[in-house]
């Protein structure tokens, strides 16, 4: 009786909580909760994990490392947050989802969630709850869920080149981009990684995730206001991986190198796309560049995109 009565305080409590600031503003914004390129931690940019709201409606966009954390920085509770979307499979953009969906269940906020996400989504979604049964188990000492088990109430879409669907007012496209396409011609069994464009009342936002140059972002994005990209320069990431690992193959350097530049954005390719987009604005994230190499990415956007620029720090809302 203690446990449930227990229980039943968390749960008054958190549905009692006050909207964080902000929420009642019904236009469309871009949260970059996360702006590290990832796979490796920084300490001064957490992993991939952004924020899309309109009004009410909050749309968690990647889930990199440490996801929960950033939107209670932002002052979001786990459970306002009922729609989930996923750009690609690689950990440093789904690290987080685990601690997100654990958390909300421990807490008491698991209610609705619909995770839209490409091919292998269902199956990660599932392992991850699978691998939550031993800490479902163990919090059974507080008494039964008042909510029911950890899956509870969660949909998985998966979602691939041309799906759409609406999240409340906020109209979602994506399409297929280049991440992958150094694995060869579409197939079966290749990874799907999506461009995602938000269109709401006033404005609309793309977001490329990860992406090397592309014709179909180039043209989802036409019309938006925003540009929400990624950004790597191959020239000074292979420099520094040569640096840290002097005694490699340099034909693993070149793989690297044609890696970054097939399938990534480098500053002078961001510059393109926002200048092929027509956007008023261009926010790079994803960024592994020091802080003495921003100055430099931001005049080789400029010299291909003459709008506004903005290099995103964690926490900041465009």
């Amino acid at each position: 009786m203690r446990g449930q009565l227990v229980l039943a305080a968390v749960a008054l409590l958190q549905l009692g909580l006050p909207a964080p600031a902000g929420a009642a503003d019904a236009g469309l914004t871009f949260t970059t909760l996360g702006t590290n390129s990832g796979p490796i931690p920084r300490a001064d940019r957490s992993e991939p994990a952004n924020l899309v709201r309109y009004g009410d409606q909050l749309i968690l966009t990647d889930v990199g490392d440490g996801a929960a954390e950033q939107l209670a920085k932002a002052g979001v509770r786990l459970g306002q947050v009922q729609t989930l979307v996923i750009s690609h499979l690689h950990f440093d953009h789904t690290g987080g989802l685990f601690g997100f969906l654990s958390l909300r269940f421990q807490s008491r906020q698991n209610g609705p969630l619909t995770i839209y996400g490409p091919p292998g989504t269902r199956e990660l979604v599932a392992n991850l709850f699978t691998a939550m049964r031993p800490g479902e188990s163990a919090s059974r000492t507080m008494g039964p869920s008042l909510f029911g088990p950890p899956d509870a109430g969660v949909k998985i879409v998966e979602v691939t080149d041309g799906s759409r669907f609406e999240v409340g007012p906020i109209r979602v496209s994506a399409v297929e981009n280049s991440h992958y396409q150094t694995l060869g011609p579409p197939a079966a069994d290749r990874p799907v990684s999506v461009s995602y464009r938000f269109d709401a009342p006033g404005r609309a936002i793309v977001y490329t995730g990860d992406t090397g140059p592309s014709p179909a972002v180039a043209a989802l994005c036409k019309g938006s206001d925003t540009l929400v990209s990624e950004i790597m320069d191959p020239g000074l990431a292979v420099a520094k991986i040569i640096k840290a690992y002097p005694n490699s193959p340099p034909a693993a350097a070149k793989a690297v190198e044609a890696h970054f530049r097939l399938e990534h954005l480098s500053p002078t390719e961001v510059g393109k796309l926002a200048a092929a987009c027509g956007v008023s604005k261009v926010v790079a994230t994803h960024n592994a560049l020091e802080r003495d190499e921003l100055a430099g990415a931001r005049a080789q956007i400029a010299a291909e995109f003459k709008g506004e620029i903005a290099l995103a720090e964690d926490l900041q809302t465009f």
